[in-house]
């Protein structure tokens, strides 16, 4: 991710900011349990989990602002916004834009985690800087896996190799709203991962 303030981020996410506006960003993270540096913390909220009980601890590991969509006591700088999952994706979408790297996205109902390592390294010799390729960690590729990937982005990736997955209707093309690939792969269709797909 590149440098940000929270003002920037504010504005990107038409949030409401809640302290200082001069708060510079490095990182993101959705899990408390994680330690990083200058973070920006998105409260996400689950049937089964509320991420806003946990802000404390996302300060303690690092976090110096948080997204929420309440406001919350917490001594750093709030941005509250009506959905947290969804501004997580738009400050995706908005540093993809900004940094406009070449992108290939890939699904499938099979294959796709290993056609997208392939396309990795062969972008990777291709460039003979690893540095400049940017992919998909493991299997992440949900609907907060695409984002928190991209988020990883900087000014020094050439390229982007992107793995969509789905587990309801409408995941791929949310993901790929954010995404916004130059180039798209659908490797093997088949029966598979139909458990949120079926009405």
């Amino acid at each position: 991710m590149i440098k940000l303030t929270t003002q920037q981020i504010a504005e990107i996410l038409n949030a409401k900011l809640i302290g200082n506006g001069e708060t510079v960003v490095e990182t993101t993270s959705t899990d408390t349990r994680q330690a990083v540096e200058n973070g920006l913390f998105f409260a996400l909220k689950g049937e089964n989990f509320d991420a806003h009980h946990y802000l404390q601890n996302a300060v303690a590991q690092g976090c110096v602002a948080v997204v929420v969509e309440r406001e919350c006591e917490i001594d750093v700088p709030q941005l509250v916004v009506a959905d947290t999952r969804l501004a997580l994706g738009e400050l995706a979408k908005w540093l993809k834009a900004k940094l406009n790297p070449k992108t290939v996205a890939m699904t499938g109902s099979s294959g796709k985690t290993t056609v997208k390592e392939m396309t990795a390294k062969i972008l990777q010799k291709m460039t003979a800087c690893e540095q400049e390729v940017l992919y998909t960690f493991g299997n992440l590729n949900n609907d907060l896996g695409v984002p928190m990937t991209l988020l990883r982005l900087t000014e020094q990736h050439k390229y982007a190799v992107i793995e969509l997955g789905a587990n309801h209707i409408g995941e791929i093309a949310y993901t790929t709203a954010i995404a916004q690939p130059d180039a798209c792969l659908v490797n093997n269709v088949a029966a598979a991962h139909l458990e949120g797909l079926v009405h």
